[in-house]
Order: C-alpha cells, then structure tokens, then sequence
C-alpha cells in the first residue's frame, strides 16, 4: 500500500496533514479496530519542536506504525516531497526495534 499526504499551512499558520492517495484502502484496513483519523493538524511550534520524529507522530495519528509493506510520501501543496517526514527516533537504534520502512 502506497499513501500519499498533503501538508498544507492553514491561514492561521497551523499544518494540516491529509491523506491524497490511499486513503480507501488504509480505511478499509484500520477502520476495523480504530476510527478512522481524517487528518492530523499541528501547531508551528508543535511541527518544529517534533521535527526529529515526524515520521513517528505521522505513522501514529494515521494508524500505519505496525502495518506491513505500507510507504508514503508526504509532499506540499507544490507537489514537493517533505523529507523532514522521514525522520523517526528510532532510526539510530540498533538490533531488536523494528524498523517502519517508509
């Protein structure tokens, strides 16, 4: 399964993150045991404190955090990927952790 999200900034300066691609699939496959999140909103100063783990923040609002095979992209409202959403703090721990591959 492939996602792709959207970051938009909001007129009031907040980030709202949505799903533009696979959204019915990843509904169909979470909407069973959580509710469905139709979008994550964060603050400036949330987004810039968090900026070392928005992977982790993203993969956990959007339930894909213990999906197999799942990759995403996120990218802005000029169709340029966000590379600070790859950023997890679990990308410099060694054996035993298990890596979300996106």
């Amino acid at each position: 399964m492939h996602i792709v999200f959207l970051e938009r900034i909001l007129e009031d300066g907040r980030y709202e993150i949505s799903i533009r691609k696979g959204r019915e699939e990843l509904k169909n496959v979470i909407g069973r045991k959580y509710q469905f999140p139709e979008k994550l909103v964060l603050t400036r100063e949330q987004r810039e404190e968090n900026k070392d783990c928005l992977k982790d923040i993203l993969t956990g609002a959007f339930c894909i955090q213990d999906l197999e095979n799942v990759t995403f992209e996120v990218k802005n409202v000029n169709g340029e990927i966000l590379q600070e959403y790859y950023r997890s703090l679990y990308d410099d721990v060694g054996d035993g952790v298990r890596f979300f591959k996106g």
